[in-house]
């Protein structure tokens, strides 16, 4: 049997690593993890198709808790109905007039009726993450004071703000920022304001 005999430096080290990781650090460490978990970032599991074709089924989502809530964020709130959180889009910011028509467009004489138009203070906005079909309507509501109106971006099988009211600010819980799994679905969620803010909606289509 050979024993191998460690340098007096290499003994420094390793009693200097142990004397380092106390009891009292990894605690702090520990403590370090909840308090980001708790106060700062988490991770949302999206179940539903409310949010296709932003979200799919199964996605694992990266939530930053203390970014600034915008119009057109994704965000994970409170569900008021069924307990739980969902994620859904702010489309109205507190102090907001909201409403929706449907579409029509004209094709050899006849009209045709479908999804819905959203209309922010009486502005159409134009929104290329939203789908709809089915005609829809909702009559000018505004926004209260520290609530948000919110909606899946897939309008035709979502329960959001048109069922429940607005959202109100204590019950958001971050914003949505990008997508960690599965692998083949890494993104970074687009930029809220540049999804379709200020972007007047073609209303004759």
């Amino acid at each position: 049997m050979v024993e191998v005999e460690h340098s007096e430096p290499e003994q420094r080290r390793k009693s200097l690593l142990r004397s380092r990781v106390t009891p009292g650090t990894l605690l702090l460490v520990i403590g370090a993890i909840a308090v980001l978990r708790l106060w700062v970032v988490e991770t949302a599991y999206v179940e539903g198709r409310s949010m296709q074709d932003t979200l799919q089924q199964g996605d694992r989502v990266l939530i930053l808790k203390l970014l600034k809530r915008q119009r057109f964020s994704v965000v994970v709130v409170d569900d008021p109905e069924e307990g739980g959180t969902d994620i859904k889009r702010i489309v109205g910011m507190p102090g907001d007039v909201v409403s929706m028509v449907p579409h029509t467009a004209s094709s050899r004489g006849s009209t045709v009726i479908y999804g819905s138009q959203l209309y922010l203070n009486s502005q159409p906005y134009e929104e290329p993450y939203a789908t709809s079909v089915i005609p829809s309507s909702l009559p000018p509501m505004r926004v209260p004071k520290e609530s948000y109106f919110v909606m899946g971006d897939n309008r035709d099988d979502s329960t959001d703000s048109r069922r429940y009211g607005p959202v109100k600010k204590e019950h958001v819980r971050g914003v949505a920022v990008a997508v960690v799994f599965p692998i083949d679905r890494i993104q970074i969620l687009t930029d809220a304001e540049a999804s379709a803010a200020n972007v007047a909606a073609d209303t004759s289509r």
